[in-house]
């Protein structure tokens, strides 16, 4: 559809450049999340647009491109770009659904490739050494026909924390490198491969509850169930194939449950074993690594105090060395239901 594609830096650099004036462009973009809203005009949609060098979001007012909108994965698209309500505003005028590869996905959708590479490959490491072991044998049943490869470009969360193609795998890295630590830090002993297995098993759900990258929306299980729930049937499914005892299932079953907050539900019982509690925390840390809208207006008023403190009194030094990752949450929040228990 178009001649010459602009980046999402080029047109920021653009709008900065050109005063407020408005302006048309063409570009590639994934549609990383799609939502319906009601405005005084009608129904209208809000999308996050991503490519590999930033984001933004736009709308789309047009009623027949809507639908195509939420389903199209990622997009050739001409944007008018605007200032409205003193912002940059871009909308939605024409677009065509674009077909790409798995990693071109990702490159679209604003995933860091060799960060993302370093971490399947250390997952990766994990998942060899649970070889030999029956837990082991579950998780290459589990991975087996392609899911390893659906695994390592899901998103760990529509909303919440690491809400973006690849984000899963993040998740399950940050997750096992916590809770390693919290193992070793003991000094006691401990099950290497029922803990990692707990790694990986515990939001394997999130395939099913999660629509896959790069447009990250609830599937019809993930607005019946949590995906926890979903882990435990893929789980159940692995273990049946397997043929292992009802004794490990049962381990497996607990951990997967008691990563998600066992005080939650009354009548669980508390976790079994060091391996379920480094993983329950370590889970919970990483999910709280994901920014609110009331974290960030919080972290704005603490910016614009130090500000004025430096215009005052107090000595102009660095507090910090660096900004610190506050994590990554997507621009747009779509009317979902609450991603629920991590």
């Amino acid at each position: 559809m178009q001649q010459e594609s602009t980046t999402i830096e080029q047109i920021r650099s653009r709008y900065a450049s050109a005063n407020g004036g408005e302006f048309v462009v063409s570009g590639r973009f994934a549609v990383v999340s799609c939502s319906t809203r009601e405005g005084k005009g009608g129904t209208f949609a809000t999308v996050e647009l991503r490519d590999p060098s930033g984001s933004l979001v736009a709308r789309c007012f047009d009623g027949d491109s809507i639908a195509r909108l939420a389903s199209a994965g990622t997009i050739d698209a001409r944007l008018r770009v605007q200032t409205f309500n003193n912002a940059m505003s871009a909308v939605v005028q024409l677009f065509e659904a674009v077909e790409l590869t798995p990693e071109e996905v990702l490159e679209y959708a604003g995933l860091d490739m060799a960060a993302h590479a370093e971490r399947v490959a250390e997952i990766s490491g994990w998942l060899n050494e649970c070889d030999g072991t029956i837990y082991g044998e579950v998780l290459r049943e589990l991975f087996a026909d392609g899911v390893w490869d659906e695994f390592c470009m899901a998103a760990a969360a529509v909303r919440m924390h690491h809400a973006e193609p690849g984000g899963l795998v993040r998740h399950i890295t940050e997750v096992g490198r916590a809770g390693l630590a919290l193992l070793e830090s003991t000094g006691g002993t401990y099950d290497r491969a029922y803990f990692l297995a707990g790694v990986f098993l515990h939001d394997v759900g999130k395939l099913d509850t999660y629509t896959a990258p790069p447009t990250i929306a609830y599937t019809a299980q993930g607005q019946l169930a949590e995906h926890q729930v979903y882990s435990t049937f893929r789980l159940a499914k692995a273990c049946a194939k397997v043929g292992v005892p009802a004794s490990i299932e049962a381990k497996l079953i607990h951990i997967i449950e008691q990563a998600h907050g066992a005080y939650r539900h009354a009548e669980w019982q508390d976790p079994l074993g060091v391996e379920a509690k480094a993983l329950a925390t370590a889970d919970y840390f990483s999910s709280r690594l994901g920014v609110t809208e009331k974290e960030r207006r919080a972290q704005e008023l603490l910016d614009n105090l130090f500000a004025a403190d430096s215009r005052g009194s107090v000595a102009d030094l660095p507090v910090t060395a660096s900004e610190p990752d506050r994590g990554t949450a997507p621009a747009v929040e779509p009317p979902a239901p609450s991603d629920g228990l991590f």
